[in-house]
């Protein structure tokens, strides 16, 4: 469930990354907008898109981007299209990027990760965010998954990835990262989508 600005923050987001980036990948999206709510939280001690994320075989997911993106997209449906080529789907914008949702930060951040990852394969982003010393690789192994995922008994669990781990080391952002999340959850019965 997400308030109508969430989505249009989500949906500008995407196309600012598929207008950057030379055939964006469904896979290759999932991972960029993970990395973003990960490097904003280490940065800033607030998630730029507030996403939930799970592990799954492939690195964390948000499932409901995910499913979005499986098939013609509904919450996404005003921002994008998924062109499908050789059985791999590839976002396009539908739209003119419009930054109102964005701070000056955040756009910057924005800059900064799509000049980095523009270039790069969605298998080198996976294997990025499964460094032994990621959130994944560390949720992953608390709950037993890496050897179910190596032998492919499973591709995908409901373990969500909490943020707060990433912060143990920085007091202050992670106080503004529990004050995000307690005003978050306080506003939940307000949702509209």
């Amino acid at each position: 469930m997400y308030f109508k600005n969430d989505i249009e923050k989500i949906g500008n987001t995407i196309i600012y990354l598929a207008d950057k980036i030379d055939d964006l990948s469904k896979t290759k999206l999932l991972k960029i907008l993970y990395l973003l709510d990960e490097f904003s939280i280490k940065e800033f001690g607030l998630p730029f898109l507030n996403l939930k994320y799970e592990v799954w075989q492939l690195g964390p997911v948000s499932q409901e981007i995910f499913v979005d993106l499986s098939d013609d997209p509904i919450i996404l449906k005003d921002y994008i299209e998924i062109n499908t080529i050789e059985n791999k789907r590839y976002i396009k914008p539908k739209k003119v990027f419009n930054d109102d949702e964005f701070s000056d930060n955040e756009l910057d951040l924005l800059e900064k990760l799509t000049q980095a990852v523009k270039n790069e394969s969605a298998y080198v982003l996976v294997n990025f965010t499964h460094k032994k010393d990621s959130l994944w690789y560390s949720t992953a192994s608390r709950h037993n998954l890496i050897e179910k995922f190596q032998m492919g008994v499973k591709n995908s669990s409901n373990v969500e990835l909490n943020f707060e781990e990433i912060l143990q080391n920085e007091p202050v952002k992670l106080s503004i990262y529990n004050h995000h999340k307690k005003l978050e959850s306080s506003l939940n019965g307000f949702r509209i989508c």
